[in-house]
């Protein structure tokens, strides 16, 4: 008997173990190329989580990552460790096959590409002497990066930080422009980066490079609908068109000007009104517009106008009585004006001036009192109002995050003649001085280059001196102060005073103070100039008095 139930107990599991094998086909079947699979396979597909999604599948990552029995772990931490190990000792090809191993145990995990390509292109690359040695270390750091976006190619970080490393490391690095120049003309990287189709030669830039990087991670938030995360999107958006931004002053620097820097300075502005255009989600949930600060204001502005047009007279009426409601010493404080203020009535205007600020919901609230038949309309008028004041105050703390207008006033400026020609004049004087050593030469083209800047920063008034720009003017001056020194001449010089229409921007951009006593010397000047003015009018005064 006891054998019998043993052997139907044996029986009824197998019928059991049969009857699961459907729900769990039904259910985890994987997805061939003639199935769907089954309902998670589905699932997965629909959400973009299967490997598939995430980017190419390396049969040989699978075997090693299944060869490693559970323990992929541990060996992961060994293989960090070797890393580690192999940079302190400077064994470089040792360290590169380490991070090839760790790459096929670790495709999916985001942080490792972009700690790897920085150790590779970064910490990796300063150690060697030769230009060329370096380069070579950078380009394969950013070919450690690209892999890492095959295998993550839904992973807008990833994309995006590949446009950093192309645009910033071999852009902005000290041997900026040997590496622009090996970049160019390194057919090796192109063939190996664009996957066999290069760029034309003229699109080697690696600021165009670094911009259709940026681009193409802008492409997965758009038409793949995945997440930026913590990440700015003011920043994360703007990427394309300041990498735009970044070549065309690229070129002017090596001496392109001309039609080309124009069209790339247009595509630049371009880029730049598209990206004040798009559409973003602020810090509070709400979606702004860059572009759309006037808009609001303007439509704020009329809202305001309607609210105070209800009943005219409620703010001073409220303002009224809390001003009834202060105190002694604060009506005292507040009497007395603000440059002669002690630091007690500042204190005590400050605190007198927060009790008299009347809110929107004060005065709905007043109205609804006096006039209830207009306490619909007052309340919906002072939300609406509040909303939008809240849109403006988003949209201008992201304009400043973005720097938005002085970059819009710059593409916009930059490409018209006469900065075009200024920038021109001003890299024809330096090449006069630096390679010629024709120091009248030098000194003629750098006034024409001045004069000329005068007109653009006239045109655009709403130009700051603390920008680029008159950063870019500040070494310009810097130059010319060196040609002027070789010539026995200063800016304290009545001659050059006269003759130089950029003082503005020297006050305004002197960080070191160079040039104070110039500035001071020139500010002499232009008031000793009023008084001498001055006192030439009053002999003609006293001239007509005598003929009369």
């Amino acid at each position: 008997m006891t054998e019998n139930k043993s052997f139907y107990r044996k029986i009824v599991y197998v019928v059991l173990l049969a009857v699961l094998l459907f729900p769990i086909s039904y259910l985890g079947a994987p997805a061939t190329v003639d199935d769907d699979g089954g309902k998670l396979a589905l699932i997965r597909e629909e959400a973009g989580l299967g490997q598939s999604n995430l980017g190419a599948i390396d049969p040989a990552s699978e075997t090693i990552r299944m060869a490693t029995l559970g323990l992929r772990g541990i060996a992961v931490s060994m293989l960090w460790s070797k890393a580690n190990e192999y940079k302190k000792k400077e064994d470089w090809t040792n360290f590169r096959a380490t991070l090839e191993q760790l790459a096929k145990l670790q495709p999916y995990f985001i942080s490792f590409w972009k700690y790897q390509a920085w150790n590779l292109a970064y910490n990796v690359s300063v150690e060697l002497d030769d230009v060329r040695d370096r380069y070579n270390y950078v380009t394969r750091g950013i070919d450690f990066l690209k892999e890492g976006t095959k295998y993550n190619q839904s992973n807008p970080h990833l994309i995006s930080e590949l446009g950093w490393f192309i645009g910033n490391k071999i852009g902005r690095a000290d041997e900026r422009v040997e590496y622009r120049r090996m970049f160019k003309a390194d057919d090796d990287f192109h063939n190996r980066f664009f996957d066999g189709n290069p760029p034309p030669p003229e699109q080697r830039d690696n600021w165009l490079v670094s911009r259709r990087e940026y681009e193409d991670s802008i492409s997965v938030v758009d038409d793949k609908k995945k997440s930026i995360g913590q990440k700015n999107p003011t920043v994360f958006f703007a990427a394309p068109a300041m990498s735009q931004i970044n070549y065309a002053e690229a070129i002017e620097e090596d001496g392109i000007f001309q039609e080309k820097a124009r069209a790339a300075w247009r595509i630049a502005s371009n880029l730049w009104r598209d990206y004040g255009n798009r559409e973003m989600r602020s810090s509070r949930g709400s979606l702004i517009r860059l572009a759309d600060l006037n808009r609001w204001e303007l439509e704020t502005s009329k809202l305001e106008n309607e609210f105070s047009n209800i009943a005219p007279g409620i703010r001073d009426e409220i303002v009224a009585e809390k001003r009834a409601n202060l105190s002694p010493e604060m009506l005292a404080a507040l009497g007395v004006p603000a440059s002669i203020r002690t630091e007690e009535q500042q204190n005590l205007a400050a605190q007198a001036e927060q009790s008299l600020d009347v809110t929107l919901a004060e005065i709905a609230d007043q109205i609804a009192k006096k006039y209830p038949e207009k306490a619909g309309q007052a309340n919906k008028l002072a939300s609406r109002i509040a909303e939008n004041q809240d849109r403006i105050f988003l949209i201008k703390n992201n304009r400043q995050v973005a720097n938005y207008d002085y970059w819009k006033t710059r593409t916009d400026f930059e490409q018209t003649s006469d900065a075009l020609r200024a920038r021109e004049l001003a890299y024809a004087a330096n090449q006069a001085f630096e390679q010629d050593a024709d120091l009248l030469e030098a000194r003629r083209l750098y006034d024409e280059s001045f004069d000329l800047w005068a007109k653009v920063i006239a045109t655009y008034p709403g130009l700051e001196y603390d920008s680029t720009t008159g950063s870019d003017l500040m070494e310009y001056i810097d130059q010319y102060n060196k040609v002027l020194q070789q010539l026995d001449l200063s800016f304290s010089d009545e001659e050059v005073d006269a003759n130089f229409p950029l003082w503005e921007i020297l006050e305004g951009s002197d960080q070191e103070r160079k040039y104070f006593d110039a500035i001071t010397e020139h500010k002499r000047r232009l008031e000793g100039g009023d008084q001498s003015e001055a006192t030439t009018e009053e002999p003609s005064s006293e001239s007509a008095d005598d003929s009369e």
